[in-house]
């Protein structure tokens, strides 16, 4: 029996020590297998890339570029734009950027002091042209491959030249509110109405013989117009409406904008309520060739009252593109996919909002 019992205790020890054997063998192959895809996943979150393309080269979409050629995730850049070069450096019309926009440009080094343009209260109007040639010239400037494709209408037939492009791809359609960019591609074109809890209106005069020489903006407030003559003679007598009148653009180009907060007076119900859109949906991602879609600026249907500084809404929403990308390009599982959706979505959303509750008054109003 001690026979036997010493050829158990010798069996179980030798089995033990198997086992342990087995364990750390397996461990250490666990361990090694956490190690390398940690390894292999940072190399490849450090490698990853991404391609920008880029639907019209407005105001919102060079800007749009100038950020993404910023991004060192970004190794390509192209663009699609319409009209030829001399025809976009040569837009006449005119922009303002709020002070807070302005720095927000600086910081991705947005020379205001050697653009043409004038200084109001911390405001800079310059011609859209002025704004775009920089931008387009400054470009090549950063190590992201550029392709500006001037006088290319973007058309289904572009879906082609999309798709064969290596690697993950974002697509911004930034063709303006009559573009179909988005539609192309997949997007719905479906849209929510709101109303801005405003009326208004807006006149237009051109002079030819000036130049086009940008002018800050006037505002004037508390208006009172004698509307009795284009109204019913039933308005009460008492009944005074104030308005609140700006006039933009630049010495060739003037508007004017006529505005009156909404209320229950029959002389303000005369005038048509100001109305706008937003779409419903401004981001999506394409599995089977791996690409991220959004719409930016007057291209996602933004609400956009005529008050002259109706395109920053547009720049406003761009904050949050530099981030989208990081997130976007080294995105691997569904749920990280789509919390970039969402993140996007919801800052678009945001500025719509804030713009509904805030945008007049601070555009117009004030």
């Amino acid at each position: 029996m001690r026979c036997n019992s010493d050829d158990l205790a010798h069996y179980m020890q030798a089995s033990y020590s198997h086992a342990s054997m087995h364990i750390f063998i397996t461990l250490s192959a666990v361990a090694v297998f956490i190690g390398t895809r940690h390894v292999f996943s940072k190399i490849r979150n450090e490698m990853a890339n991404l391609t920008v393309i880029i639907i019209g080269a407005g105001p919102i979409g060079l800007t749009s570029a100038l950020i993404a050629v910023q991004c060192k995730r970004v190794h390509r850049l192209v663009i699609f734009e319409e009209e030829n070069r001399s025809r976009v450096e040569n837009r006449s019309y005119q922009i303002t950027i709020q002070p807070s926009l302005v720095s927000f440009l600086r910081g991705y080094g947005v020379d205001f002091d050697n653009l043409e343009g004038e200084w109001q209260d911390g405001c800079f109007y310059t011609r859209v042209g002025v704004y775009l040639e920089y931008i387009i010239h400054v470009l090549p400037l950063y190590r992201a491959e550029t392709d500006i494709k001037f006088g290319t209408k973007f058309s289904r037939d572009c879906i082609d030249t999309i798709d064969v492009m290596s690697g993950r791809k974002l697509v911004l359609c930034c063709d303006g509110r009559t573009g179909l960019a988005g539609q192309i591609l997949g997007l719905s074109d479906e849209c929510a109405y709101h109303s801005t809890a405003s009326f208004g209106a807006l006149a237009a005069i051109e002079r030819s013989s000036q130049t086009l020489v940008p002018k800050p903006e006037i505002r004037v407030h508390n208006i009172g117009f004698d509307l009795s003559a284009y109204v019913s003679s039933e308005l009460e007598e008492k009944s005074k409406s104030t308005f609140s009148l700006k006039i933009f653009g630049n010495s060739r180009c003037r508007f004017l904008a006529l505005a009156v907060k909404k209320s229950d007076t029959k002389i303000v119900k005369a005038m048509k309520t100001v109305l706008d859109k937003s779409k419903t949906e401004t981001a999506a991602y394409i599995s089977d060739c791996d690409t991220f879609v959004i719409t930016e600026g007057d291209a996602s249907r933004s609400f956009n009252f005529n008050t002259g500084m109706d395109i920053n809404l547009g720049l406003k929403s761009l904050s949050s593109l530099k981030p989208f990308i990081e997130r976007i390009t080294v995105a691997e599982t569904e749920y990280n996919i789509m919390s970039s959706l969402i993140y996007k979505m919801e800052h678009s959303d945001r500025i719509c909002k804030y713009f509904l509750k805030y945008g007049l008054k601070e555009y117009l109003f004030m």
